[in-house]
C-alpha cells in the first residue's frame, strides 16, 4: 500500500512539474474571455489593465473623405500573450486583442493643429483559437459590440470570414495581427525571458521619415521599361519617355494619398504590363508592371514624380514592388522614397488590388 501511495505522490509531482514547465513556456492555456451557451462573445471587462500596444487612426481628413476606419483605434492585448509573444515572437492559441474605437474629435489644441480623441463610439476583438475556430483562417475570428444606437453591447457574434480574414491575411505582418504598426510589438518580439524592452534607452537615430526608407533589396539588372538607378531614372524620368505608355490619363484628378499633399493633382501613366493585367482583373499583377504618376503644385506646374514598379512575380506584402518618390523635377536628390519595401508606400496601398489604388480605366 505504501509503494503504490509513493508511486501516487510521484505521478502527481511529475504532472506538477509538467504543468509547470508548461506555464513557464507560455503554452499554459489561459483565457481572457468566456462565450455564452448560445456561442456569442461576452464582452470582455477590465480590459484597459491588460498590455496597452498603441493608437492608430486614418482620419478622413487624409483619404478623400472616405476612410474604412476614421476613428482612433486603442489595441490591447492580454497580459499572457503579450508574455507569450515576447519569448516566441508568434501568437499563441487563445490570444485576444480588444480595439477600443475613439472618435476624432478637436483638431486644435494649444500645442498646435492634430487629430485629438473624442467620445468612445464603439468596442471590437479579435481572438485566436484552434478549438473554436478551427475552420477560419489562422484560427482568428472578429467580433464587435457596438451598438450605433448607444451602450454597447453585451455580447457579440464572430463576423463572416470574408469580412475581416482576407484582408489581415494579405497585409498583417505576423500571423493576422498588424504589428507593422505598433512599435510596443515590434520592440517587445522575441525578445526573450527577462528582458523589458521599455527599459532600453535604445532608440531609432536619424530623421523621423525612416518609414520611407527600403527595407528589401532591390534585384539587380532587369530589363524594365524604366531604369530604377537614381541618377538612371531620374534622367528617364526628366525625358519624359513615360510619356509613350499607351494607357495614360487625359487630364489631371486630385490625389486620393499623401503625395506632396492630399487633393493636389497627379496624373498616371501604365505600362502594356500593368494595363494588360488590370483588365484581366488580375489579384497579382506580372513583374514589369509600372505605373508613373506626375505631380503638381496647386498651380498645376510640375513638382515631382512617384513610380511603382514591379520587381517579382510575388508581392511579398510590398516587397515585390520597387517605390520611388522625387519631389523637385530640377533636383534628382530631393528623394522622398527609393527602393523595395518602402512601408511609407505599401502600407497606404495595400487597399488597392495588388497595390494599384488608380481608378480603371484611367478617365
Amino acid at each position: 500500500m505504501l509503494f503504490k501511495l509513493k508511486r501516487v505522490f510521484l505521478l502527481v509531482a511529475i504532472l506538477a512539474l509538467f504543468s509547470c514547465n508548461n506555464e513557464k513556456q507560455g503554452y499554459k492555456k489561459i483565457s481572457y474571455y468566456t462565450f455564452n451557451d448560445k456561442g456569442e462573445l461576452e464582452r470582455p471587462q477590465d480590459y484597459r489593465t491588460w498590455v496597452y500596444v498603441g493608437t492608430p487612426t486614418t482620419p478622413n481628413d487624409m483619404n478623400n473623405g472616405k476612410a474604412a476606419f476614421p476613428e482612433f483605434h486603442n489595441v490591447y492585448v492580454d497580459p499572457t500573450s503579450y508574455d507569450y509573444w515576447k519569448k516566441n515572437g508568434t501568437w499563441r492559441d487563445e490570444t485576444i486583442l480588444i480595439k477600443e474605437l475613439v472618435s476624432v474629435g478637436s483638431k486644435i489644441a494649444v500645442s498646435g493643429n492634430g487629430y485629438f480623441m473624442g467620445e468612445f463610439i464603439g468596442l471590437e476583438a479579435t481572438i485566436k483559437s484552434k478549438e473554436r475556430f478551427p475552420d477560419e483562417p489562422g484560427n482568428w475570428a472578429y467580433f464587435s459590440f457596438t451598438n450605433p444606437g448607444g451602450d454597447l453591447k453585451a455580447t457579440g457574434k464572430a463576423f463572416e470570414t470574408n469580412q475581416c480574414n482576407a484582408c489581415h491575411a494579405a497585409s498583417a505582418a505576423d500571423d493576422f495581427v498588424f504589428t507593422q504598426h505598433y512599435p510596443v510589438l515590434s520592440a517587445a518580439k522575441a525578445v526573450g525571458e527577462g528582458v523589458t524592452p521599455e527599459d532600453s534607452s535604445t532608440r531609432a537615430a536619424g530623421s523621423p521619415m525612416s518609414q520611407w526608407d527600403a527595407t528589401a533589396p532591390t534585384p539587380e539588372n532587369l530589363k524594365l521599361d524604366l531604369p530604377l538607378g537614381k541618377d538612371e531614372l531620374f534622367t528617364y524620368l526628366i525625358s519624359k519617355k513615360y510619356k509613350e505608355f499607351k494607357n495614360q490619363e487625359t487630364k489631371m484628378h486630385p490625389s486620393q494619398g499623401p503625395h506632396q499633399k492630399l487633393g493636389l493633382p497627379v496624373r498616371v501613366y501604365m505600362n502594356d504590363k500593368i494595363t494588360g493585367s488590370m483588365e484581366k482583373g488580375n489579384a497579382e499583377h506580372p513583374m514589369g508592371s509600372i505605373i508613373v504618376k506626375e505631380m503638381f503644385n496647386e498651380d498645376n506646374t510640375l513638382s515631382g514624380w512617384a513610380v511603382m514598379a514591379k520587381t517579382q512575380e510575388k508581392t511579398d506584402g510590398g516587397n515585390g514592388w520597387f517605390w520611388y518618390e522625387v519631389t523637385s523635377p530640377e533636383n534628382k536628390d530631393a528623394i522622398a522614397a527609393i527602393g523595395n519595401g518602402v512601408n511609407g508606400c505599401y502600407s497606404c496601398h495595400t487597399i488597392g488590388k495588388d497595390m494599384v489604388r488608380s481608378n480603371f480605366p484611367l478617365q
